[in-house]
């Protein structure tokens, strides 16, 4: 076999293997050799061989006792892993808009339907308000971070995320504005939070700003003009990502 053709083969396994933890993400509670060869079009036999090896290296696990594999522990350490990479990464110009701003910034991610502060920067005033570390236990449509995500996702991953295959008229006319803008907001009668999405490598993440109402009059173009800035200086660092599902 000549180096091309090596090469080849070993990028066609890796494609198949990654195909294969594809259809097992979207089928959490996991699936039979037949029914992840019938879902890629591979034969019973290929999908068995690279199962078998990632279930060697944790990336797959039984199911139990009724048959069949779903994901491994191995990847949950990965991600952990990159939201740690991300979180170090992100800090510096999480401090820097809080800064400029004066203002409580985070980095947020979606867990399911809700979403997920993994960093924050509290400004040091008087008067400010925090987002809570960990998981904010509100749908991710009522929280500026959370619309700004879903704003980006495809149809089949917007359904899968909401629990809904058919998003109320109310919220896919709110996810398009938030889509065609790229700017994202929330209000109640204390505060309000204004996030942008981050593209990355790694993921779909966003960027938030919240604030005290009596603080907002005049300053929504200020707000996100920076959030966007601190955004794109962020994308530049990680680079663009080929795709986002």
């Amino acid at each position: 076999m000549d180096i091309q053709t090596e090469r080849g083969a070993g990028i066609q396994v890796i494609a198949r293997a990654a195909a294969v933890l594809r259809v097992l993400g979207d089928h959490p509670a996991g699936l039979s050799l037949a029914e992840i060869a019938g879902k890629i079009g591979l034969a019973r036999s290929t999908v068995q061989r690279i199962v078998q090896a990632l279930e060697v290296e944790g990336f797959v696990e039984a199911r139990g006792p009724q048959g069949g594999f779903q994901l491994g522990p191995a990847l949950p350490r990965l991600v952990y892993r990159r939201q740690i990479d991300i979180v170090s990464a992100a800090r510096p110009h999480l401090e820097k808009l809080c800064a400029e701003l004066n203002e409580t910034t985070a980095l947020c991610a979606l867990n399911g339907n809700e979403v997920t502060t993994l960093d924050r920067c509290i400004a040091e005033r008087v008067l400010r308000v925090a987002f809570p570390l960990g998981s904010i236990p509100f749908p991710a449509q009522n929280l500026a971070p959370g619309l700004a995500i879903l704003a980006q996702l495809s149809p089949d991953a917007l359904a899968l995320t909401l629990g809904d295959p058919s998003p109320s008229r109310t919220l896919a006319r709110r996810l398009a504005e938030v889509g065609a803008t790229g700017r994202a907001e929330d209000r109640n009668d204390e505060c309000a939070g204004f996030a942008v999405a981050l593209r990355s490598p790694f993921g779909l993440y966003a960027i938030g700003v919240i604030v005290p109402v009596l603080r907002t009059p005049d300053r929504k173009d200020r707000i996100f003009t920076a959030l966007e800035n601190c955004r794109d200086a962020l994308e530049r660092k990680f680079g663009q990502p080929d795709r986002i599902d």
